[in-house]
């Protein structure tokens, strides 16, 4: 019994720790404070976008938004707002809970979804911190 306590006790250790990033101690945030860095990229390694560029083969499969936001005073959130051709596609909110604070999502990507792909970076007052563009195949018309 004792032995399952610990590592029942380790465990919970471990994923605290695991989860935490460099921050300030939690304070209120307001979103006019908040910037963000972008990239769009096909993985992710060590919080990090691996393989960052503008344009992508059809066959990509996935892509991910990597995205860097500073200025967050205490917890809050931000959305990636993945557009196609000027069509929303997908809305993903993130949690930012420290400053600087790393986030992904990740976009499936059909091969039939050629062409000019956007994704947003928005507060929660729904002004935009950041997009980045990029394409998918050939750029559409």
């Amino acid at each position: 019994m004792r032995y399952i306590i610990r590592v029942l006790l380790l465990l919970a250790v471990f994923v605290v720790s695991g989860s935490a990033q460099d921050q300030e101690p939690a304070t209120p945030t307001s979103a006019a404070t908040l910037t963000a860095e972008v990239q769009v990229c096909t993985g992710i390694k060590d919080r990090m976008p691996s393989d960052s560029a503008t344009s992508f083969n059809v066959d990509v499969g996935s892509l991910y938004c990597w995205s860097r936001i500073t200025g967050a005073h205490g917890e809050t959130t931000v959305k990636h707002v993945w557009t196609h051709d000027g069509k929303e596609m997908a809305v993903v909110e993130l949690s930012v809970k420290g400053d600087p604070w790393r986030t992904f999502s990740q976009k499936k990507i059909a091969p039939q979804w050629t062409g000019n792909w956007e994704v947003k970076v928005v507060d929660t007052s729904g002004a935009t911190l950041k997009s980045i563009s990029f394409v998918i195949g050939s750029p559409s018309k």
